[in-house]
């Protein structure tokens, strides 16, 4: 189904590109032997707009996570509700990773490693509510038999049929 490849190639590629970019920006930081040296009024301001940066995505992410997910619950049919995850989960990841590389831009141009922490938290979070088949199951409130019509044999049920 369209929408499923749409919700894995997302956010398979928001989680492991912001990966990738905090892994190149921690290298580059950590073993270059190049700095950008800003003077400290600067670099602090960077530090503040980062810090200001990171705590609004956090913010921003649980909340569409917390109020989008029951209004997709609540529509009618299973298309409705795959159309609605699929356009949440790619809006959800694509701005995380451009807040991710913003923030390694500024992590970088002001050479705070403390931004790095901060990157890494936000990128923590696509961990935390990335969807599996099981997550999209709870997400959506779908039943076994559409599971089962989603992903067939790949989708294992927890009911027991066996009496």
């Amino acid at each position: 189904m369209k929408e499923i490849k749409t919700i894995k190639r997302s956010s398979r590629f928001g989680l492991w590109g912001s990966v990738a970019l905090v892994i190149l920006s921690a290298a580059f930081i950590y073993v270059s032997p190049w700095q950008f040296r800003q003077n400290p009024q600067v670099s602090q301001w960077m530090l503040i707009a980062g810090s200001v940066l990171a705590v609004l995505s956090l913010s921003m992410a649980l909340l569409v996570i917390r109020r989008q997910i029951p209004r997709l619950r609540q529509l009618d049919t299973l298309q409705e509700k795959l159309t609605g995850y699929a356009a949440h989960i790619r809006s959800l990841y694509l701005s995380i990773f451009c807040i991710t590389l913003m923030l390694c831009l500024l992590m970088l141009l002001s050479n705070q490693n403390v931004l790095l922490m901060l990157t890494m938290v936000v990128v923590l979070t696509l961990f935390l509510a990335y969807p599996n088949i099981y997550r999209i199951k709870v997400d959506l409130g779908l039943t076994d038999d559409e599971m089962k019509s989603l992903f067939g044999d790949q989708y294992i049920s927890g009911n027991d049929d066996r009496q």
